[in-house]
């Protein structure tokens, strides 16, 4: 698979909050990073937030402004995370940087707007 076809089914399986085969992408060391707690979570710290994400928010979905293949093994891309409940939208402006080696991802550093991180913590169902 390639590297775009893959980051695609990254997305697509959080959006369909199939924490599964998000973990079957990931690898088994993968480290991923928030500007907003500056920490290194393991993949399963991450599931574990991912989770409570989904479980939390009845609809996500991304609107991709752009994506960019840098290399073989890294892509950029630049969303906004919409998380939407009866009552509300809360829209997130994020930057991800994203590393693959063998068909699965073994590096995030994700960059959000806090302002609107803790939007979505308060979000009403």
């Amino acid at each position: 698979m390639d590297i775009l076809t893959l980051i695609d089914k990254f997305f697509t399986a959080i959006e369909n909050k199939d924490t599964d085969t998000v973990a079957d992408i990931y690898g088994a060391d993968a480290k991923i990073w928030h500007n907003f707690t500056n920490r290194i979570q393991s993949k399963a710290e991450n599931l574990k937030t991912l989770q409570g994400l989904c479980d939390q928010v009845p609809e996500l979905h991304y609107d991709i402004i752009e994506r960019h293949q840098l290399s073989a093994s890294r892509v950029v891309q630049r969303h906004i995370l919409r998380a939407v409940s009866a009552a509300e939208e809360v829209c997130i402006p994020a930057c991800i940087f994203i590393e693959v080696a063998d068909n699965k991802i073994i590096q995030i550093e994700e960059y959000l707007d806090t302002g609107q991180t803790k939007k979505l913590m308060n979000l009403k169902t």
